[in-house]
């Protein structure tokens, strides 16, 4: 089970956000191979998956927080 399936959302939206994640790992993808000048074609299958789990990763991890401090924000309640 997913981490969206967990929250019960609507499919529809459900679908949504996870294609808003895969294009923005993507993005993430391409800058990081863009960085280092290489292309996807310079590695194999294997390690593109390893590189695009480790961006999808990251990113899960970015919102995760993002959102925890947006919902302590509203709360009003401040870490600083």
């Amino acid at each position: 089970m997913s981490w969206i399936d967990r929250l019960r959302i609507d499919r529809r939206i459900a679908r949504k956000v996870a294609e808003a994640i895969d294009r923005r790992v993507e993005l993430r993808v391409q800058a990081r191979l863009a960085e280092n000048k290489l292309s996807k074609e310079d590695f194999s299958q294997e390690e593109l998956a390893i590189i695009y789990e480790d961006e999808r990763l990251k990113l899960l991890d970015e919102l995760k927080s993002k959102g925890i401090i947006a919902l302590l924000a509203a709360l009003g309640i401040s870490l600083f």
